[in-house]
């Protein structure tokens, strides 16, 4: 009777521990580290807003197996914020002056979140995890209006995961690369 008992925890301790664990992904706050070109002539930006445009906020991946979807990853994490706050960082870090109204800025700047995917398949022996961030920034200057389009992608090899959690760093990975690429933009403004 002690074997079985035994046997069976076993048995359950060994399948509870290789299970996909599907958590909430996380992306910490944009840490100051942009690099690029900076504003020659201290530009006053105002970012007007910052909108999440997908159909399912919380949805942003999954895992494919054999052509199928998995499962799903999700995040609770308010990208809306996470861009706004971000791209303050960045354009302080670039020259620029955040401090402006609406009516006092040289450049005015909207920015749409059209799409977060992140897809892992561990039967890929390169790269298994492959990720997309796509933004629409309209930029006001004066009477000018311009729209530009921001596609961040990446892959990687990441060993067979079973927690979501080891997406972190690939999602923030993105994440901080489309900050950087629109507060580049920018500058050449």
């Amino acid at each position: 009777m002690k074997t079985l008992l035994f046997f069976m925890g076993m048995m359950l301790l060994l399948l509870s521990g290789c299970t996909y664990k599907n958590e909430a992904l996380n992306l910490e706050s944009y840490k100051a580290e942009y690099k690029g070109p900076v504003s020659k002539e201290k530009k006053t930006v105002y970012v007007r807003l910052v909108k999440d445009l997908r159909a399912d906020k919380k949805v942003i991946g999954y895992v494919e197996q054999k052509g199928d979807t998995l499962t799903q990853f999700y995040s609770n994490v308010n990208f809306e914020d996470r861009y706004k706050e971000g791209l303050g960082y960045a354009l302080n870090l670039a020259g620029f002056n955040t401090d402006a109204s609406a009516q006092a800025a040289s450049l005015v700047a909207e920015i749409y979140l059209k799409n977060i995917q992140l897809v892992y398949n561990d039967k890929n022996f390169d790269a298994n995890l492959y990720g997309e961030i796509e933004i629409e920034v309209i930029v006001r200057r004066g009477d000018e209006v311009i729209t530009q389009n921001f596609k961040q992608k990446g892959s990687k090899w990441i060993a067979p995961s079973y927690n979501s959690k080891d997406l972190e760093p690939f999602l923030y990975g993105l994440f901080s690369d489309s900050i950087d690429q629109i507060v580049t933009r920018l500058t050449r403004m």
